[in-house]
């Protein structure tokens, strides 16, 4: 067991005609893990106000997860159920009526790490969102608004000005990078029913 500190963040939107689909996001940053409930909390609410911003109204928080374990299959030590308390928190990105995603498509953005893997490629973190918005001149880009969101959340999450100075690594490993940086795409991510979280 390595000291660090993992959140994930539910997200729940209307997907081909559901509209309890969830998808989530994890993350990894540097430094030791909070102590009582409550720094988890004001963590999670510290990373979820920039991260909302990525996401329009459709798209809401509905709750989380925290780790201090970075070892593979380790259980969560604190969650949060924002559904049961009425106090979901929609997405505030605002995007131009008509250009929503579909639920399969989903913008990026990644940071190129200083390794390589064993056959000499960059190792990148990356992380995926849907409920943006596509360009209204050409729907395989992303919309401005959402490209702009996008570039603050990654450099945010690189420089640790989110919060008092955690920045995002791998699960395994702090990492330097060189390079951050948003996609100018839109991919396409086809969800899945996933089973019960730890």
């Amino acid at each position: 067991m390595a000291a660090t500190t993992g959140l994930v963040i539910i997200k729940k939107f209307t997907y081909r005609g559901d509209n309890t689909e969830q998808w989530s996001n994890r993350y990894w940053f540097q430094g030791a893990p909070p102590g009582p409930s409550s720094a988890w909390e004001g963590l999670f609410e510290q990373l979820v106000a920039v991260e909302r911003a990525c996401y329009t109204a459709g798209t809401s928080v509905i709750g989380g997860y925290g780790y201090d374990d970075n070892s593979d299959g380790a259980h969560a030590i604190w969650s949060i159920d924002l559904e049961s308390t009425s106090e979901t928190l929609p997405g505030t990105l605002v995007v131009a009526a008509g250009n929503q995603m579909a639920g399969d498509q989903a913008g990026m953005i990644e940071w190129q790490t200083q390794r390589k893997n064993s056959r000499g490629k960059w190792v990148y973190l990356r992380k995926y969102f849907h409920g943006g918005g596509t360009n209204p001149t050409d729907p395989d880009r992303i919309g401005p608004e959402t490209q702009a969101a996008y570039d603050v959340l990654v450099q945010k999450l690189r420089d640790g000005s989110w919060s008092s100075g955690r920045i995002i690594r791998s699960q395994k490993q702090d990492e330097t990078f060189n390079w951050a940086s948003s996609s100018p795409f839109v991919t396409t991510r086809t969800l899945k029913r996933r089973g019960k979280r730890p």
